[in-house]
């Protein structure tokens, strides 16, 4: 409090208003000052970061320069090695020349001397002036820094670069020069003269010259070539950088435009930064690309490299010749086939030192038709000579050479040693008479047919004793008849191949069916495809076994099956009687009591027509059930053949349930049912699949019942699923299961546990099922280790579900729906 009221004193004092003044005055210098502070720090930072990007610039295009000159080197080598490969043909130097020329702005001339420096070729730039004539073919160099990197490069054997010298009316020029060596010998150069500002202007990328002045100089900082009119050498911002691969007389000073920024150039900053920015993606694209370039080269290196690999690991011979017959190439397989060196070979004129003296001839018609383009398109089969004297067979195959400009330059051969096939060939013809001896005393009949016309190429004895030597007897057995074809005009033209399976000329295999010959009354397995005969035709073979026999057997064992399959279901109703006594008892008993009651009171005449109405009900009710009873038995022992139908899973289930309730109700077993909605129907034969049913529903009740299982685990489970190709019936129960030992013989024929069974039940529900295509399985069921019940099933084919008319598919679908799960119990309620 004292504090401020001594403040206010002071307020009111004289040097109040003096305070008050210069305070924000002060306030004003202080932020000037940080201003102007502020200013002199980001000139220094600007300055700093200008330098620093000066320095990664001049590197970045001294990089460049470097790099086009690697390329320009490269392809300067590839001219070197042209004139090593091809010395006495100048046309390829000179192509490669110009080509370069045209390629790269900076290079004025290249030309080739030779070993005493006398200039051979040479190839000039369109810029350079017509009447200039500095270099001509034949005299020896007359220019002074060009002898000197001759000298240098004659004596280290690698590429020599001159320091910058000037040319009247072209500029300064630098100049590479590269040996020529011929069998490691010194044999002349190849020089190139590049202008310094070409290679200035085409290497230094347009953003760069617009924020620098860029110039190249000597070492005595003389400047040779400049992107600015200006004098720049007194620029505060410069930097200098030795180029590649002129670091001795040939520099790079990229020099900055940048003085002192004013205020209004503050308001640049961002534009700069954009710039900076711009620039490095186009940087950062230029390095992707040139990215691609190496990858693109080195995947060329590598391409050209495998080719190479693959020419020379071939087993085939490859000779290429000229349009004159030279030979120009040949590879180390036909080096190696003819025992010739490639020196030997190449550039030889025919006649060729491959050619047999004695077939001289021959071999001359062979290149005449060659070079004329009249090669057969089979190619020839002639014998040539090796080195050694010796003669072999060969195969020779002939196509044209085509240069990159689409020009045929010659033609090149593939040569193929055929003697082993055709002394296979010799052998083979020699067994053929082997092998039809071998046809002739087959015990089946062998024919061979054309398909193109109705003609027998081949029969063997059998076929001939059965059918003759016509070609009837093949359509007979191949359940064909004869082409339309075969019957019109030879003069019209019909495709031989019209209305034939492609897919058996696609897939070639055999195809087998048997078939019955009423004529001589025998039954033929018939195995019959489409191979290649021996002239190129497409012909149909057919081979006949007699299975005559195996047929009777068949029928006999078909029939002792369905008489099995009768048996087996009068057996179970036999085992059934007494449970169908009492089933029939049941109903009988009550029909007789309603009798006797209403006959009492009609007698009484106390029996009024409604309570009469009633009780017929109920009587006729007792006598549907056992009448139905009597018809389920006498259906599933009726004697039948077996006849599929399309029939649904509930009908069969439903259908089993009502015998196989009494067997269930007798053992006091409860039978639980769970069938998935939605099953399509089976095409199958209901009576078959419901005796299936049936026996292995029994034969759970009574393995229940022989393990004394009380409670819940006296139950069976039935349980019916399908997926799209089947429907599988699964039926477990809780019984003793079965021992490990008779697992295995679990469904052979007379085999059986029971004192009183027969050992057919089981056997014949497998030869039901697969008769229907489908599988019969049993499997023991266990808790950890203690066996707990047995599980039996069976799958069954699905058919494709039938189309169902309007009127029905609801009452479909609803009983569908109803088939969920159910059980049934002792007294067979559900």
């Amino acid at each position: 409090m004292r504090w401020r009221l001594r403040g206010q004193s002071l307020l009111r004092t004289r040097g109040a208003d003096r305070l008050l003044l210069f305070g924000p005055l002060l306030s004003l210098v202080l932020f000037l000052g940080a201003a102007a502070a502020l200013v002199r720090y980001t000139q220094q930072t600007e300055l700093q970061r200008e330098r620093d990007t000066l320095q990664r610039d001049s590197e970045w295009a001294q990089q460049r320069m470097g790099l086009e000159m690697a390329l320009m080197q490269e392809q300067l080598q590839s001219m070197v090695n042209a004139l090593e490969s091809s010395p006495r043909q100048p046309t390829r130097f000179e192509f490669l020349a110009h080509s370069f020329i045209h390629q790269h702005a900076s290079v004025l001339m290249v030309y080739a001397t030779d070993a005493k420096a006398t200039v051979r070729q040479v190839a000039v730039s369109p810029s350079l002036p017509h009447d200039l004539k500095l270099l001509r073919s034949g005299e020896p160099l007359a220019l002074a820094f060009s002898e000197s990197a001759y000298a240098q490069a004659q004596g280290s054997l690698h590429t020599a670069y001159t320091l910058p010298y000037a040319l009247p009316r072209v500029g300064w020029v630098v100049e590479s020069v590269t040996p020529v060596l011929q069998n490691q010998q010194f044999a002349g150069t190849v020089s190139a003269v590049f202008s310094v500002d070409g290679m200035l202007r085409g290497a230094v990328a347009q953003e760069l010259s617009t924020r620098y002045a860029v110039a190249l100089v000597n070492s005595q900082r003389d400047v040779l070539a400049s992107t600015s009119s200006a004098n720049t050498g007194t620029k505060p911002l410069q930097y200098l950088v030795a180029l590649h691969p002129f670091e001795r007389g040939l520099f790079m000073r990229v020099s900055s435009y940048h003085t002192a920024p004013g205020w209004a150039q503050r308001s640049l900053y961002w534009a700069v930064f954009m710039l900076s920015a711009l620039m490095l993606w186009m940087l950062w694209g230029t390095w992707r690309q040139m990215r691609q370039r190496l990858q693109t080269q080195e995947s060329l290196t590598r391409e050209t490299a495998f080719r190479r690999a693959m020419e020379n690991s071939l087993s085939t011979g490859m000779q290429a010749i000229d349009l004159k017959g030279r030979i120009s190439y040949v590879n180390v397989a036909f080096c190696k086939m003819t025992g010739f060196s490639e020196g030997e070979l190449v550039g030889r004129a025919p006649p060729h030192p491959y050619w047999p003296p004695r077939r001289s001839a021959e071999m001359a018609l062979a290149l005449q038709q060659t070079i004329d383009g009249l090669a057969p398109p089979s190619g020839f089969a002639l014998k040539l000579r090796r080195k050694d004297g010796s003669e072999f067979d060969a195969r020779i195959y002939v196509s044209a050479l085509i240069d990159a400009r689409e020009r045929q330059t010659g033609w090149i051969t593939s040569v193929t040693d055929i003697t082993e096939p055709t002394r296979i060939r010799q052998e083979l013809a020699a067994s053929h008479e082997r092998f039809v001896a071998v046809l002739e005393g087959l015990d089946a009949a062998v024919s061979v047919l054309a398909i193109d016309r109705v003609e027998q190429l081949f029969a063997n004895k059998l076929y001939r004793q059965w059918f003759g030597a016509s070609a009837h007897g093949h359509h007979l057995l191949s359940g064909q008849d004869p082409p339309a074809f075969a019957a019109q005009d030879n003069h019209d033209e019909v495709d031989a191949f019209a209305g034939l399976p492609a897919g058996e000329f696609i897939n070639p295999q055999a195809q087998a069916h048997e078939i019955h010959v009423p004529a001589l009354d025998r039954w033929f397995d018939v195995r019959q495809r489409y191979i290649q005969w021996v002239d190129g035709r497409v012909v149909q073979m057919l081979i006949a076994t007699d299975v005559t026999a195996r047929h009777q057997a068949e029928e006999v064992a078909r029939t002792q099956e369905e008489k099995a399959q009768i048996t087996s279901r009068l057996i179970a109703m036999g085992e059934m009687a007494s449970s169908l006594a009492h089933e029939l008892n049941q109903p009988l008993t009550a029909i007789n009591n309603y009798c006797s009651g209403m006959i009492a009171r009609l007698k009484n005449q106390s029996l009024p027509p409604q309570d009469l109405k009633a009780t017929l009900e109920k009587t006729a009710r007792q006598a549907q059930r056992a009448a139905a009873v009597i018809r389920r038995v006498r259906d599933f022992v009726k004697k039948s053949e077996p006849h599929r139908v399309l029939c649904r899973v509930q009908d069969i289930v439903h259908n089993t349930l009502e015998l196989a309730e009494i067997e269930l109700r007798r053992r006091n077993v409860r039978l639980f049912t769970h069938i998935a909605a939605g099953i399509p129907p089976l095409q199958a034969d209901p009576i078959l699949i419901e005796q299936v049913l049936l026996n292995l529903l029994r034969n759970a009740a009574e393995s229940v019942d022989k393990a004394e299982r009380t409670g819940v685990a006296r139950s069976i489970e039935l349980a019916i699923s399908a997926d799209a190709q089947q429907a599988t019936f699964i039926v477990r129960d809780n019984g003793t299961g079965v021992p490990e030992d008779v697992m295995s013989h679990l469904f052979e024929a007379f085999y059986t546990t029971k004192a009183e069974g027969l050992g057919i039940g089981l056997n014949i529900c497998r030869s039901i099922i697969e008769f229907h295509q489908g599988r019969l399985w049993a499997e023991n069921q266990y808790n950890h280790d203690v066996l707990t019940g047995c599980v039996f099933g069976f799958t069954l084919p699905l058919e494709p579900v039938p189309r169902i008319p309007a009127g029905e598919g609801h009452e479909m679908r609803r009983q569908g729906s109803e088939s969920g799960n159910s059980w049934t119990g002792p007294a067979g309620e559900k």
